[in-house]
């Protein structure tokens, strides 16, 4: 009899140990103060024995499948409070998406995790893995009097209509409005808390499945209207940019430090000022995909958390979209593999009739492990004179930087300055933010050479520049030991046509109507 008192046993094991590893997740910098939910309860053991049953019908011996458990409860565990002590938040569904990533920028993740520990779980798996085909009889040749390759396969075929039918009833259950009247809010760490790391994977894995889009991303604007001449419009999303004086003005000593390269910006006419963002420290896409559409994230629903994993591809109008439909060329320019966050796809979704990437920076100059904000300079400026050549068109122009992307460990620069001297001229005295400082000064020199100093190069075409950063660098312990707890960005505004009110205060989301209406556009909503 399949059901026999050690299968029971170990079926019970694998519903209650769930909820002793809840105890070891890690949630937020600070923890949230969430009632557990009933749907935790619920929620926890069924989560546990489905990826239980997924990796017996997927690889068909019990201790297999045991071992496949452990890999997913014991990793996501390990790899979700890592990425908690970095970001202030656990792992989800949507991460699970970003795995490919691994393939693509290893460094961005292999970093955090460390090599010794992910080939120390690869390793443990696969030895479990053969240990098990070698001494244990599978599932198939237990129970079935077909083939055991044949029942097996039936088995599997099953399993995974059954898994898709049921996924799809529970994403249609938890479609946006009721998913919210439960309790969900989409704020990773507020969820987490209240629903348990591991249902949540779940829940959010389901709701994805759910076709239904968010109402604001079918919001449409009337066309734009500009009076005179339309300027060229550049616009950089520079990577975990903001004013470095808000950090130095809070340690000792340092309370009047001016920002050399930012404060002349200010004196050349350029406006600045905070800037809300929704991502803190990584998931730059958030940032990304508010300046362009226009989108306060926290309407976004699920997708909120990656944008660019379902929203952006379903026709949203963007800034790319109406400056397209006003007349102007839309170019972005990343000098990265475009498959990351899936832009190659994305990014023309959004209105942009070229995207640049990687392939154009081949023998660029580097600094630090990636394309300098220098060679990014060289290749936007060759961009805007190829264009001056071929169109009378105005020209959008979206540019987003990596130099300056982290960890920023010691021996990044080695090659290019004497890291021991800048650290110790850094008011902050941290090794890894004084290498940051560096490469912010770059980005600033980036947005002066095609601002304020490119006026006298330029053609009669005006020019509006706007810089925002996507979010503030990972550097939770050196902000939280100085008192540093706002998670503002910042951005500059400038333009060749005269100084700049400055704004003040704005979200990343109404960035994009700031910047056309200093380049001159009528009747845009407030």
């Amino acid at each position: 009899m399949f059901l026999t008192l050690p299968t029971f046993m170990g079926f019970l094991a694998l519903a209650v140990i769930p909820f002793l590893l809840e105890r070891f997740i890690v949630i937020g910098f600070t923890k949230p103060q969430e009632k557990r939910h009933a749907l935790y309860y619920l929620g926890t053991p069924i989560t546990s024995l489905l990826v239980y049953i997924s990796f017996a019908a997927l690889l068909g011996h019990p201790m297999i499948a045991f071992a496949g458990w452990v890999l997913v409860y014991g990793g996501f565990t390990v790899v979700s409070n890592l990425k908690n002590g970095v970001l202030g938040e656990p792992l989800v569904a949507h991460d699970l998406e970003t795995a490919r990533h691994l393939f693509i920028y290893p460094e961005f993740y292999v970093d955090y995790v460390g090599s010794t520990r992910l080939l120390t779980v690869v390793g443990s798996f696969v030895g479990t893995i053969l240990l098990s085909y070698i001494f244990e009889p599978s599932f198939a040749s237990m129970q079935s009097t077909l083939p055991t390759w044949a029942a097996w396969a039936l088995g599997l075929i099953m399993w995974i209509l059954a898994i898709a039918i049921s996924g799809k009833i529970l994403g249609s259950f938890l479609h946006p409005a009721r998913a919210r009247r439960i309790g969900f809010t989409f704020d990773i760490n507020t969820d987490v808390a209240r629903f348990g790391h591991f249902p949540l994977m779940l829940f959010y894995a389901s709701m994805l499945m759910n076709k239904e889009r968010s109402p604001a991303l079918s919001v449409k604007h009337q066309p734009l209207s500009h009076p005179g001449t339309k300027p060229d419009i550049i616009a950089m999303q520079a990577e975990s940019y903001f004013d470095i004086d808000r950090l130095y003005h809070l340690i000792p000593g340092h309370a009047d430090h001016s920002w050399q390269p930012l404060n002349a910006l200010r004196a050349a006419g350029a406006a600045t000022g905070a800037l809300t963002v929704p991502a803190w420290g990584a998931s730059t896409m958030q940032s990304e995909f508010a300046f362009l559409s226009g989108t306060d994230n926290a309407a976004l629903g699920i997708d909120r958390i990656n944008p660019y994993q379902r929203a952006a591809y379903t026709g949203v109008e963007t800034l790319a979209t109406r400056l397209r439909a006003a007349g102007y060329h839309t170019i972005c320019v990343h000098p990265a593999k475009k498959e990351f966050f899936r832009r190659s796809t994305v990014i023309p979704k959004m209105g942009f009739e070229e995207f640049i990437g990687i392939e154009a920076f081949e023998g660029a100059a580097r600094f630090g492990p990636y394309v300098s904000d220098k060679a990014l300079g060289d290749e936007m400026e060759a961009i805007i004179t190829r264009h001056k050549e071929t169109s009378d068109k105005p020209l959008f122009l979206f540019a987003i930087t990596i130099e300056s992307h982290g960890p920023w460990d010691a021996g990044r620069l080695a090659n290019w300055l004497d890291e021991k001297a800048l650290e110790e001229a850094d008011p902050s005295r941290d090794r890894a933010f004084a290498l940051f400082r560096k490469h912010m000064d770059n980005v600033l020199n980036l947005f002066t050479r095609l601002g304020p100093n490119a006026s006298t190069k330029r053609s009669d075409r005006p020019r509006v520049l706007a810089l925002y950063g996507d979010h503030q660098p990972a550097c939770h312990e050196l902000f939280a030991k100085h008192g540093f707890e706002d998670r503002a960005v910042d951005y500059i505004l400038w333009s060749s046509m005269g100084d700049i009110q400055n704004p003040g205060k704005l979200a990343v989301h109404e960035l994009g109507s700031t910047t056309l209406r200093e380049a001159g556009f009528e009747g845009l909503e407030n």
